[in-house]
């Protein structure tokens, strides 16, 4: 995997290829610009191209329609608005003969794939309560195929493998929570929410090539919260199970409630223990993913970007010893 923006110095002179994600025609007061966001494993950065050429406007042409795209950019780093933005001095295909592909630029998380669909599956078959364990192990193998491919949100637990990283961490937390109120809390209840309840965000993205590219219109209209509570229920009814018993409407109000307040986009708020401690742990794990991914395109010692979801810069420190 390339990553080559982590590491870029403000008044630096590159001559390097990126992922294209976006690019875009602007007027400016000296006149049209391109304006563009390019991509690495390491994260992202603005372009912008000044003095438009006829050969310019050709490319522009040729592959807006056609992101994400791999161009070959020179021009300058220098610092804007707080953050540093790159001058871009020409953009260009790449050669014909330069093999290069966009999974190179692609980030990825931070876990073996595989191994943790084996530890998600070895945990549903460990529920004890045989209703939850059979929605939960259908529509888990609804969602199994598609859900590697998806990031859990677009400014945390993102590229290759994020929704399943998030997945996986909020059900691992929740293991512990349920060790530390043994009597309060349902282990068999609260584990089948953290499993199920984002995989319907599968459906809120539009991936082309690996890249988010847009929010859908079911997710819009809809949202994963209430597709994921419609998928349990249409299960219970496939697997003969009362639409009405308390295991199916305790799972649905586990994933309805997971986001905490309406303001927060979830259509009722936790009024069980168990729901509670998904929205915490959820909250939890959804943060440090913002976090997470801010630390990861941070050079050592310095101040990161500014987080709109977190409201603030995070600064990169090791304490030594």
């Amino acid at each position: 995997m390339r990553k080559v923006i982590q590491s870029l110095k403000v008044n630096e002179t590159i001559k390097e290829h990126f992922l294209l994600t976006s690019l875009q025609t602007k007027l400016g007061k000296n006149g049209t610009y391109f304006e563009m966001t390019l991509a690495d494993a390491s994260g992202e950065i603005k372009a912008r191209k000044w003095d438009l050429s006829e050969k310019d406007y050709q490319l522009y042409d040729i592959i807006h329609k056609e992101l994400p795209q791999v161009v070959l950019i020179k021009g300058l780093t220098r610092q804007f608005q707080q953050s540093m933005d790159l001058k871009v001095f020409y953009i260009i295909l790449p050669d014909i003969e330069t093999s290069i592909s966009i999974s190179e630029f692609l980030p990825s998380a931070p876990i073996q794939v595989e191994e943790t669909f084996r530890e998600l599956e070895e945990t549903i078959t460990s529920l004890q309560n045989e209703t939850l364990r059979r929605i939960v192990n259908e529509v888990f193998y609804l969602y199994k195929p598609f859900l590697a491919q998806y990031p859990a949100s677009i400014h945390g637990h993102q590229g290759y493998g994020g929704l399943l990283w998030h997945t996986m961490n909020t059900v691992r937390v929740c293991e512990t929570v349920v060790g530390l109120y043994p009597k309060m809390l349902n282990r068999d209840l609260l584990i089948s929410g953290a499993i199920l309840h984002d995989l319907a965000k599968i459906k809120d993205y539009k991936l082309e090539k690996g890249i988010v590219t847009k929010v859908t219109d079911k997710s819009k209209f809809i949202g994963h919260i209430v597709t994921m509570a419609h998928d349990i229920r249409e299960t219970a009814r496939m697997l003969n199970i009362d639409v009405h018993s308390q295991e199916v409407e305790l799972l649905e109000h586990m994933v309805l409630s997971h986001h905490g307040k309406a303001e927060y986009g979830s259509p009722v708020e936790p009024t069980i223990p168990e729901a509670f401690a998904l929205h915490l742990v959820d909250a939890l794990d959804t943060r440090l993913g913002v976090v997470h991914h801010l630390w990861e395109k941070t050079p050592q010692g310095e101040w990161s970007d500014w987080s709109k979801v977190l409201e603030k810069r995070l600064k990169k420190v090791t304490l030594e010893g």
